[in-house]
């Protein structure tokens, strides 16, 4: 039988949070759902936990050879056979009811191509930093243009990591390859583009966690935040499909400013923190 949803995991040195990553996954309550693993040649213990796994929902695509995270995302998509789409990176999370919750959201709004959930923000521990986060000031249907804007004038992508969208799966395979060019917004960049095909959707519940560590890709990339959001925000204000009048510029260059310094202090504390804890004790 296809399934209705594919959650797709592109992986590399996932562990230890690839096992909870898949198993958020396998305990969905929506029942006609695939999981696949694009394991990216990792070289933890990513592949010998894998091959240990059994449930028959979990497919895992071994590569011997090294790809960038970009071409493992897309990797990842082109992989799915479901009529929905949900990528979950490799120490990310999904509670139980998201996918139900998210496909029911697509089929009550036929014009939207991707639906998005609230999320928490948790730590490397799995401690819960931020019970709420995202999708502030999003209505439950919002055109394309419309929420591009909002993220604009927010600074920040409002509709949150992948972890908490669904795709219509043909709309978001429509625009592969993820897009690279300004690797901070890959996520938010690549929306952009599925949602010139359709409506964004929004599920007002935190169902997805997603986490903020020293080591992730976030973290290794927090000094090129605010000129990779402009960056791209220019690209696509050039296009001329979001506007923003000078007013609009201001405060969003604010913005962006703002959020930048609040997630830079962020990281650095919890850099801090994660060389206190791995200190000898004396």
């Amino acid at each position: 039988m296809t399934p209705k949803v594919s959650i797709v995991i592109p992986n590399f040195n996932g562990m230890p949070y690839l096992r909870d990553a898949v198993a958020s996954a396998l305990a969905q309550n929506f029942e006609n759902c695939e999981v696949i693993v694009v394991e990216n040649a990792s070289t933890d213990e990513s592949a010998q936990w894998l091959q240990t796994q059994s449930d028959a929902r979990l497919r895992v695509v071994y590569r011997t050879e090294l790809q960038s995270a970009g071409l493992n995302w897309t990797q990842a998509v082109q992989e799915s056979s479901g009529e929905y789409l949900k990528l979950l990176c490799a120490d990310d999370l999904l509670d139980q009811q998201i996918i139900a919750d998210q496909v029911a959201a697509l089929e009550a709004h036929p014009t939207a191509v991707m639906v998005s959930s609230k999320r928490r923000i948790i730590d490397s521990q799995g401690t819960v930093l931020k019970k709420t986060h995202g999708l502030t000031g999003l209505k439950q249907l919002e055109s394309g243009p419309a929420a591009l804007k909002k993220c604009f004038l927010a600074g920040t992508n409002l509709l949150g990591e992948p972890a908490s969208i669904l795709f219509k799966a043909a709309e978001i395979k429509a625009v592969m390859p993820w897009h690279t060019t300004w690797p901070y917004v890959t996520d938010v960049a690549t929306y952009a583009q599925v949602l010139r095909r359709g409506d964004l959707a929004t599920v007002k519940k935190v169902q997805a966690s997603f986490r903020i560590a020293t080591t992730s890709w976030s973290a290794s990339l927090v000094g090129q935040q605010e000129s990779q959001f402009a960056q791209w925000q220019k690209s696509e204000l050039e296009t001329g499909y979001v506007t923003l009048t000078p007013i609009e510029s201001a405060r969003s260059a604010i913005s962006l400013k703002l959020r930048t310094f609040a997630r830079k202090i962020f990281f650095a504390r919890e850099t801090r923190k994660s060389q206190s804890e791995k200190s000898p004790k004396v």
